[in-house]
């Protein structure tokens, strides 16, 4: 009876910058290390090349336990699971820092990706539970912000915290950040009152096994496509033990991952289908362009930082505006038109050559983030417009799910298209225009998936119905 009230009264607006919050803290911590792992081999011991095992092990254990979120948050209530996960991935970090061998950093980094996989998702949870349908668009802009922002200023960050103050500073940096998360999420996000949820060790089992194997063997196939044999091992038995995962869960409404959620074509399409083609090419992008600027053009690190920063500003400026976008169009037109508009620009990038001004790829790739911030927008909103309360936790999971799967495929394939050995070595444009190209050829074919959309979709969140205009508060 507790939990009514406080979901109504509770301001979706603060719960929206929580999330962000919480978001740029999860995003940071996986991109800031990169520009510290020199140097974090060299006290370590090990080689540079062995310190990848770092980033992998975070992404891995971050996505294999994103079923969990859903699970704890109604076992234990969101507020009470977010907060004890902030202060975790505090506790975490201040042991990446004190961390004296390899080994031993493995082990708090996968305890912070634990942490980081409860974070996000159940966060998410609370501000769809207390957001109405008609300012769901508003409040997503407001919470994905952090995800435009964290992976540019990550790896500058690293890199000016490591030559300044060491690399344990990138850690310690999250200790008075999280103190204060965990101060904000009890203010701030409402109490919501646990209920029973018996746990599924099986369908964890088989959905955590089934992402591990999915992920490491993109990210392996990605890494050496010359000894693609026991990447595509794993991806034929990651895909094996997600089919099995399907049909166990499928037959358990009940269990760890509900799957009710994918009865709305809505969703089905924003997390597993023409969203998921779209996701792939900018993650894939997120690969190829620093290393364009920099190898292929030898621009310097933070030229090329500037650049991305341009790229993300533009998304950043239409953030305003994308509300009412999306309304006067619907949101079919806008996936539709955004995704071509979205990946025409991707592909324009690849006629960039080193005689062009800076200044001009920056106008440009400043125009080519505003051509990603309508459908991206769109694509979050519509993900959830049909999906009804009881099944939110279920969903929030799923389309995580399907946006580690969108990462791991992305990232894979850049790499791969960089790694054919296609080209004559002076041709350094090459590769990554190959890259750039076939990334936006994969994320077109969305646009004919979103056109399929009924032309009612979204409508819930898109006009603004009077019933609930006139709900009593």
């Amino acid at each position: 009876m507790t939990e009514v009230p406080a979901e109504t009264s509770a301001d979706p607006r603060a719960v929206a910058m929580m999330v962000a919050f919480v978001m740029f803290l999860s995003i940071l911590e996986a991109t800031v290390i990169a520009t510290a792992l020199p140097d974090m081999a060299r006290d370590f011991g090990v080689a540079p090349s062995g310190m990848g095992i770092g980033i992998t092990a975070y992404l891995l254990v971050s996505t294999a336990f994103l079923p969990l979120s859903s699970w704890a948050a109604q076992r234990l209530g969101p507020r009470r699971v977010l907060t004890g996960s902030v202060l975790g991935f505090g506790l975490a970090s201040l042991l990446c820092a004190l961390s004296t061998g390899l080994a031993f950093f493995v082990a708090a980094r996968a305890l912070q990706a634990l942490c980081s996989s409860l974070m996000t998702p159940v966060g998410n949870l609370v501000l769809l539970r207390v957001t109405p349908k008609h300012r769901l668009v508003e409040m997503l802009a407001i919470s994905t912000t952090p995800a435009l922002i964290a992976p540019v200023i990550g790896p500058p960050l690293g890199g000016l915290l490591t030559e300044t103050l060491g690399w344990q500073s990138i850690f310690l940096i999250n200790l008075p950040l999280t103190l204060i998360g965990a101060l904000l999420t009890r203010k701030l996000i409402p109490r919501i009152a646990p209920r029973p949820a018996p746990f599924d060790p099986l369908g964890f089992a088989l959905v955590a096994i089934a992402l591990a194997l999915l992920i490491y063997g993109f990210d392996r196939l990605g890494a050496h496509p010359g000894a693609a044999l026991l990447p595509a091992a794993m991806i034929a038995c990651g895909s094996a033990a997600a089919l099995l995962a399907f049909r166990y869960l499928r037959a358990r409404p009940d269990g760890l991952v509900p799957l009710t959620a994918l009865r709305h074509t809505t969703f089905r399409s924003i997390a597993f289908g023409a969203g998921m083609l779209m996701r792939i090419p900018h993650m894939g992008q997120a690969l190829v362009l620093p290393l364009y600027f920099q190898l292929a053009f030898g621009m310097s690190p933070g030229l090329a930082g500037l650049l991305l920063l341009a790229n993300n500003l533009g998304d950043l400026a239409l953030k305003p505006v994308v509300g009412r976008v999306i309304r006067a169009s619907g949101f079919r037109m806008a996936l539709s038109a955004g995704t071509a508009m979205m990946m025409a620009s991707l592909a324009a990038i690849a006629a960039f050559t080193a005689q062009m001004s800076p200044w001009l790829m920056a106008a440009a790739m400043l125009l080519v983030g505003m051509a990603r911030s309508v459908p991206f927008t769109g694509m979050v909103s519509l993900a959830f417009a049909d999906v009804a309360q009881e099944e939110l936790p279920g969903a929030i999971v799923l389309n995580s799910i399907g946006n580690a799967l969108s990462a791991a495929i992305g990232i894979s394939l850049g790499a791969l298209f960089l790694n054919l050995r296609i080209f004559t070595p002076d041709s350094a444009e090459g590769p990554y225009r190959l890259a750039l190209v076939a990334l936006a050829l994969i994320g077109m074919g969305a646009v004919p998936l979103f056109a399929r959309l009924p032309a009612e979709a979204g409508a819930r969140i898109t006009a603004r119905p009077l019933r609930e205009g006139q709900a009593p508060a």
